[in-house]
């Protein structure tokens, strides 16, 4: 890569408590995205997660029990007591409040318990006031079969075969178009251990090559087809995660910085989240990792549009605000802009309660060369440092005389407070737009057409012969589709 790519001229820090364009308009609030109940191998019930997510201040909160029925395979105690929405969907979204059988082992002893609770839909509708958002959505997939996907704001317990992300896929194609599509997080990714791991126990090298589906089953070893498949409805990558297993409060957390570089200079458009990924009645108190997204209501609606144009950042510290603009545009944006057009970046600092922490501002850059995932380099963050800024206080950072390259690229900051809370920001890409959505069909078979997505012909491919993605096949025309809601009737209508 090539970083060394901007203006020779002195760069300048501005300091200044200044008005950002229409960004002002935003506010900013803050959120965790990965939470489980006893719905699925963790304790106590969506009602109470809720309850204590808005107790500890947090603005929006997501309850995500495993859809799959082997979520309590490596669970103890409690925790695996069968309780789960694969083998009873109404524990995900039925109206009325359910009552089941909880049963367990714990010291060699059985244990038991009756509860009755609401449905996690049910308690996040329920929980929804004008002060907090209360989000519904379930982890797709188990770990080893491809890892974790967080779906957020889908109703119906996800039935697609575990690890089948072309499938999970599909599934959210059709959703968006009937409207909005729900929010799709990828979980504690870990490239290092999927595709770069040397050693040689069996048991991780079986788990390999797979990492939300970057295999032949899915969609094949070359990144530049994973992200024309998924990245219309792929849209956060946990940057902060868990400790999902710890009783108690702590600061231990893991960062998957290196992983949100690498799939960025891949090309997919995501930004960063957190989740304490609670498997114990630690909802929100466990640490003070924050998802902060910058939206112009606290209201569902307008949570879920911002995480899905990536107006987001991940940070250690729960109040802190992080705001980057490159041309006036807020991150999470796409520019299109010439060779040599300049960059006006900014960045925005806040926090209220520490006003007079001293900052380190560092800028990450990368070009988006999608690689083949056998093969290709093991991108880090440190490959994207590009420039550093330091101040004291409230106020805006500034990197003047960096200029576009005219080629895909992209760019974002990481905040560090007082040497140890940290803070990182969405991108803003340059001439890398986001997929728009619309969506084709076609099968890796040889074949002179593609389909639009829900064709029944596009719908007949087997999965496993099955590509989709918002670019069609060279070589290929569109085919005369037909779509089931214009088939005539038994009786000719």
């Amino acid at each position: 890569m090539n970083y060394a790519r901007y203006l020779l001229i002195t760069i300048a820090v501005v300091v200044a408590l200044v008005g950002i364009s229409s960004a002002d308009t935003l506010h900013v609030y803050y959120g965790l995205l990965h939470a489980h109940t006893a719905f699925s191998d963790g304790s106590g019930t969506p009602e109470e997660a809720f309850a204590a997510a808005k107790a500890a201040g947090l603005d929006f909160f997501a309850v995500t029990p495993h859809n799959h029925s082997s979520a309590e395979a490596g669970a103890k105690g409690s925790r695996r007591d069968g309780v789960l929405i694969a083998t009873n969907h109404d524990l995900y979204n039925s109206t009325q409040p359910q009552t089941v059988h909880r049963e367990w082992k714990e010291n060699n002893h059985t244990k038991t318990e009756d509860l009755t609770a609401k449905s996690v839909v049910q308690a996040a509708n329920d929980a929804t006031t004008q002060n907090f958002v209360a989000l519904f959505g379930q982890e797709f997939s188990t770990i080893s079969s491809s890892n974790h996907i967080n779906v957020i704001d889908y109703d119906q317990v996800i039935a697609v075969e575990n690890g089948d992300v072309a499938g999970l896929v599909k599934l959210l194609d059709e959703v968006a178009n009937g409207g909005s599509p729900p929010v799709a997080q990828m979980n504690h990714p870990d490239i290092h251990a999927d595709l770069f791991y040397k050693g040689n126990v069996a048991k991780k090298k079986a788990k390999m090559f797979n990492d939300y589906g970057i295999d032949n089953a899915d969609f094949g070893p070359e990144f530049s087809n994973f992200v024309a498949d998924t990245d219309a409805q792929f849209h956060l990558i946990e940057l902060l995660s868990g400790p999902a297993m710890k009783t108690t409060p702590t600061r231990l957390t893991s960062d998957h910085e290196n992983d949100y570089y690498f799939y960025l200079v891949q090309g997919l458009h995501v930004s960063p989240s957190a989740g304490q990924d609670n498997h114990y009645k630690t909802w929100g108190t466990m640490n003070d990792i924050r998802t902060g997204v910058y939206a112009d209501a606290l209201t569902k609606a307008a949570i879920l549009d911002a995480m899905r144009n990536q107006h987001t950042f991940a940070t250690e510290d729960k109040n802190l605000e992080v705001k980057l603009m490159i041309n006036d545009e807020l991150m999470g944006t796409a520019l299109t802009l010439d060779m040599h057009s300049p960059l006006d970046i900014v960045v925005q600092i806040k926090d209220a309660d520490e006003p007079n922490a001293d900052y380190d501002v560092e800028l990450y850059y990368g070009t988006v060369e999608p690689e083949n995932s056998r093969t290709g380099p093991e991108w880090k963050a440190k490959d994207g440092e590009q420039d550093g800024r330091e101040r004291t206080g409230n106020g805006t950072v500034s990197f003047d005389g960096y200029i576009a390259s005219g080629q895909p690229e992209f760019y974002y900051v990481k905040v560090t407070q007082s040497g140890e809370d940290q803070a990182w920001s969405a991108p803003v890409w340059i001439n890398h737009a986001k997929a728009s959505g619309q969506v084709f069909v076609w099968t890796k078979n040889n074949s002179s057409v593609y389909h639009q997505l829900g064709c029944i012909w596009a719908d007949r491919i087997k999965t496993e012969n099955r590509r989709t993605g918002t670019t069609p096949p060279a070589g290929r025309h569109l085919h005369a589709c037909v779509f089931p809601e214009n088939l005539e009737d038994d009786d000719g209508h």
